[in-house]
């Protein structure tokens, strides 16, 4: 899938989601050092580097799963750090891990379940699991368990309960993992509607080429510190970015 012409401008002045200068430890064992990232509105960034690189533990500190060191996040002008998951959330974080966990009943209820807890108002639950059904073409699946459903059915009911909350941002863990290629573009295209519904995306994948047909920048993690920044074409002539991580045959 290639992604096609945009004519977004992202405003570099003000990103609606930002970590400055975040580090990390374990036990003693570093795993983030000063990361940064920014994200602007309508823009889908991805966040690359091998395993035990430092992704999960970035999106987990993000979230509120886990306390940062040092460093700050920043959604909307707003500083995240010292604020617990559901008060993040709340606030426009979404987050969708790569564990896609649903719940043992219908499509419907997997959705309306969430509504239930987001949403005060009985209508609005029920208008906007409709509403979801129809965008993310689950409507012919609204009565199926969700334990018999394909990867991509999957995920797309996944991608549908993290837009309940109206997030300003959403992480996305490998939301493109061990599915087939048609299946994979799919998604890509949910993706990017979500995108153009004004929404920032960063994203992780180990297939670079998906993730690179998607994006309009990417980070790189390397060493547990960002190593390369921007474009996949500008990134493709990072020699830091070649030589720890693309390898010299990646084309």
């Amino acid at each position: 899938m290639k992604k096609g012409f945009r004519i977004i401008k992202f405003k570099k002045d003000k990103p609606v989601f930002q970590v400055k200068d975040i580090s990390k430890s374990f036990d003693g064992r570093p795993i983030l050092k000063k990361i940064s990232m920014h994200v602007h509105k309508s823009e889908i960034v991805g966040v690359l580097g091998p395993n035990g690189c430092g992704k999960s533990t970035l999106y987990g500190v993000c979230v509120g799963e886990h306390r940062t060191d040092n460093g700050k996040i920043i959604l909307n002008n707003k500083e995240l750090q010292d604020l617990p998951i559901h008060l993040r959330a709340k606030m426009g974080l979404g987050y969708l891990p790569q564990q896609r966990s649903l719940f043992d009943m219908s499509v419907y209820d997997n959705i309306f379940g969430i509504c239930q807890i987001c949403i005060k108002d009985t209508d609005k639950q029920i208008s906007t699991t409709e509403k979801l059904l129809d965008e993310f073409n689950l409507q012919h699946l609204r009565s199926l368990n969700a334990s018999v459903l394909s990867g991509g059915e999957r995920a797309r009911v996944a991608l549908s309960r993290v837009m309940i909350n109206n997030p300003k941002v959403i992480l996305l863990d490998e939301v493109l993992s061990n599915l087939d290629p048609i299946v994979v573009q799919d998604i890509q295209k949910y993706i990017l509607k979500i995108q153009n519904s004004g929404v920032a995306i960063l994203i992780t994948d180990h297939q670079v080429r998906n993730l690179f047909e998607i994006v309009d920048r990417a980070y790189i993690i390397g060493e547990h510190q960002i190593i390369g920044e921007g474009t996949p074409s500008e990134l493709m002539k990072n020699s830091k970015a070649v030589e720890q991580y693309f390898g010299n045959q990646f084309n």
